[in-house]
This record gives structure tokens, C-alpha cells and sequence, in this order.
């Protein structure tokens, strides 16, 4: 076995419904307490902070300790070009998933699935002694590296999520979801609001446009993954077929956990 199993995909084929979290802080004690609460995935924020590679890989080493799949969101796609250097990094620091944000044409996410998969899906380079595989894989003594069942396994454990996020998205999201090595799909309600001149991203045709993706990942036999803040809307979305989960972020659970407190004290006071 040279790849890694990607837990959260097995799990949601079993019908199961996954859970995660966006991680900006850098501290892989973070992920660790992650992991001890039951969270199934782990979803490492570079789109809107920074990490170093060597934070990643640390990232990645304690969500695998604590059986959660590790996952990158990379920086956006601009003029439908993804960020080809930091994907392919993602993967050498040992992902199973890469999350894509504004990806807006059929076009764009085939460029997606060449930097991620290997040959004949896509074309990404081989290199059997990065992070990737389950261990080191030198081309000099044994066991012999067998390449084929390498590459076939690589590509059928690493999964690739992208993000609709524009008019252009939403209006090619059937071709986008058509791309054979696209696995799920997920809506960026602020930055659609943003790119359709809305005043705000509680507007009636940002809700329209989410629901038009819904359907189309249902179309489709994709998955969908849903930002939720509440025990409520996920009952609400699992009832609609939802089994993917995003949990706001180790910053804002940390803001609302820590505020709670104090306020709760507060009122004991007055």
C-alpha cells in the first residue's frame, strides 16, 4: 500500500456525515484538541492566512496521529489560473484533500485536476520520497517502487473540492462538476454576494445561487460540503443529503467559547 486511506472519503461513502474545522492558528496542539473532540477532517486556511510549509507538515502529522484527514484550502484561482506550486506543496506535505477557491469554468478545474492527479487522469510529476506516500520509497534497494499501483493509488485516495464563488461559477457549475477527477463542491455565499454587486450576502439570489449548486452536485453524484454555525442547520442539511461539514474556525470557536465565559460570569455578577 503506498497511499494513505483518505478517511473521510470511506466514511462518507458509507453514508456517514463528516465534520471539520478551518485551522488558522499554527500551534498543532490545535489539531490535537481537534482530534480528541471526534472532528473527522481538518481543513488547513491558506487562502486568507499564511503558513510556512514546515507548519503545514506539522499540521498534517497531528490530524494523521489522531485519525483526522488533512486537508489545504489553497489561494484562490485568479484569471482561472489555480496556484499551481502551492497545490503541488499541499501534497508533498502529505493532504489527502485540496480545497480550490473561485473556480468558475470547466476549463479551470481541468488545470486542477493536471496539478493534482497523476498521469492518465492528470500530470503531476512522481516523486516516491516526499510526504505523500505512506512512507519513503527510494528508486535504489527494496522493495521495488511499483509505479503504476503507485499512481493509482495516490490519485484514488486524494480528493479535490473546489469552490463556487461568482456568476461565472455558478453559471458553469454543470460543466465544472463534469470534470472527471472533481470530487466535491462547495459555495462561497460572501464572495458570490461581492462579485454580483449585492449589497450583502443575505440577498435573495445569493440564496438562489447556492441552491442552483446544491442541485447540481445532486445532478451530478458529487459531493457537497456546508459552512454551519449551528446543530440545527446541520440537522436541516443532512435531511436535504448534506454529509460534509464545515464548523466555522478554530479562531472563531475560540472568539465565541472565551466570550461565552466571560459573559456568562458577567451576569453572575450583576
Amino acid at each position: 500500500m503506498y497511499a494513505r486511506k483518505n478517511l473521510l472519503k470511506e466514511n462518507v461513502a458509507r453514508g456517514e456525515v463528516v465534520f471539520g474545522t478551518e485551522v488558522y492558528l499554527r500551534d498543532p496542539r490545535v489539531v490535537e484538541i481537534m482530534g480528541a473532540a471526534g472532528f473527522d477532517f481538518m481543513h488547513i486556511e491558506n487562502e486568507h492566512v499564511a503558513h510556512n510549509w514546515e507548519t503545514v507538515e506539522d499540521l498534517v502529522r497531528a490530524a494523521e496521529l489522531w485519525g483526522m484527514t488533512p486537508m489545504f484550502r489553497c489561494e484562490q484561482t485568479v484569471d482561472g489560473q489555480p496556484p499551481v506550486n502551492q497545490i503541488l506543496k499541499a501534497l508533498k506535505c502529505g493532504c489527502l484533500n485540496v480545497m480550490v477557491p473561485h473556480v468558475g469554468t470547466a476549463e479551470t478545474a481541468q488545470k486542477i485536476v493536471d496539478i493534482v492527479k497523476f498521469p492518465p487522469l492528470g500530470k503531476r510529476g512522481i516523486a516516491t520520497m516526499d510526504r505523500a506516500p505512506v512512507q519513503m520509497f527510494p528508486y535504489l534497494g527494496s522493495p521495488p517502487v511499483d509505479i503504476p499501483a503507485f499512481k493509482e493509488e495516490l490519485n484514488r485516495e486524494t480528493m479535490i473540492w473546489v469552490i463556487i464563488e461568482t456568476p461565472e461559477g455558478v453559471e458553469n457549475v454543470d460543466a465544472i462538476l463534469e470534470v472527471e477527477g472533481i470530487d466535491a463542491v462547495g459555495f462561497g455565499y460572501q464572495d458570490y454576494a461581492n462579485a454580483a454587486g449585492l449589497p450583502t450576502d443575505s440577498c435573495p439570489q445569493v440564496k438562489q445561487a447556492q441552491t442552483k449548486v446544491r442541485q447540481a452536485a445532486k445532478d451530478h453524484g458529487k459531493l457537497m460540503w456546508w459552512n454551519a454555525s449551528s446543530a440545527e442547520t446541520v440537522r436541516e442539511m443532512t435531511e436535504l443529503g448534506i454529509q460534509m461539514f464545515l464548523l466555522d474556525s478554530d479562531v472563531v470557536l475560540l472568539d465565541n467559547a472565551f466570550r461565552s465565559l466571560l459573559q456568562s460570569i458577567a451576569r453572575q455578577k450583576g
